[in-house]
């Protein structure tokens, strides 16, 4: 791993302690993730994720530069960047750690942050699961979600489900704003594991979010609510059970496909009986809201 440095950065004196800034740019989202853990297995400080880039600080030593040389860069990744500064610790240049803001009333910030959950912030830590809340379709999910329990929400208390749970960042969100029982549901056993870590992370909303291993078929109540975050051809396949377990006048909130392929949808489950009441777009992806007869 090659060092860029910046040439005009002073040399570190005998002040405040000297630390060592990594900046790196992967393509992907999972190499982000991949990197993210990378750098907390060699002792980083602190790490961030902002938009398209893996930031880590460590203290300024040996150890920790061989620790740096040694990480893992995805194939064909732009040339890391390093930096020295000296502050009174590694997040002093960062007063505000980086969050989203996705409705009034839910921001949404990964463990790295440094920020606390709390009555409008959701906290979430991938692992290795799908939904860190960096891809369009989860923001569209969540948006949707948002604008629907400020309007009209279910009951608190009801039982609602997040199908394809990913790191269970929809029923998290779903438990917060509303108060609802959220069965969160995924056959991948990634999901299990980031669940349990994002219930642990989030004090408010986890208690009420339950997991079940398994696919759309394990639905056998009929629900208020389904938020559903699946490829399109996956949402074609659990359309029928999906529409089959909400209750009269409950809602679908599905996300997860491209804009070309959200007329074809819309269309399938017009013919089981669900019709568009909400829709938005970002970056070329599509998520839209149904509701069930009335």
């Amino acid at each position: 791993m090659g060092d860029k440095e910046n040439a005009s950065q002073p040399a570190l004196g005998a002040g405040a302690p000297g630390w060592v800034e990594v900046r790196l740019r992967p393509t992907l989202a999972q190499e982000r993730r991949v990197l993210v853990r990378a750098m907390r297995r060699a002792g980083a400080a602190c790490v961030w994720a902002p938009a398209g880039q893996v930031r880590g600080v460590w203290p300024d030593t040996p150890q920790a530069r061989r620790a740096i040389a040694a990480l893992p860069l995805p194939a064909n990744a732009p040339e890391p960047f390093l930096e020295c500064f000296q502050a009174a610790g590694p997040r002093a240049r960062w007063a505000e750690p980086p969050c989203q803001r996705l409705h009034p009333r839910l921001t949404l910030a990964e463990a790295w942050s440094g920020l606390a959950a709390g009555a409008d912030t959701i906290i979430i830590d991938p692992l290795t699961a799908f939904g860190a809340g960096d891809h369009p379709s989860t923001r569209l999910n969540l948006m949707l979600l948002a604008g629907l329990l400020t309007e009209s929400p279910p009951p608190a208390g009801s039982w609602v489900a997040d199908v394809g749970a990913g790191t269970g960042v929809l029923a998290l969100a779903m438990a917060l704003l509303a108060g609802l029982k959220v069965l969160a549901v995924d056959p991948d056993p990634a999901s299990a594991r980031a669940v349990a870590r994002n219930r642990a992370l989030n004090p408010l909303a986890g208690p009420l979010v339950h997991f079940a291993r398994g696919c759309h078929d394990v639905l056998g109540a009929r629900l208020p609510l389904i938020a559903a975050n699946l490829p399109g051809p996956i949402l074609l396949v659990a359309a029928a059970h999906l529409v089959g377990s909400l209750e009269p006048g409950g809602r679908l909130v599905v996300s997860g496909f491209r804009e070309e392929f959200a007329p074809g949808l819309a269309e399938s489950l017009a013919g089981l009986g669900l019709a568009v009441r909400r829709r938005a777009q970002e970056a070329g992806w599509e998520g839209m809201v149904f509701s069930c007869g009335g």
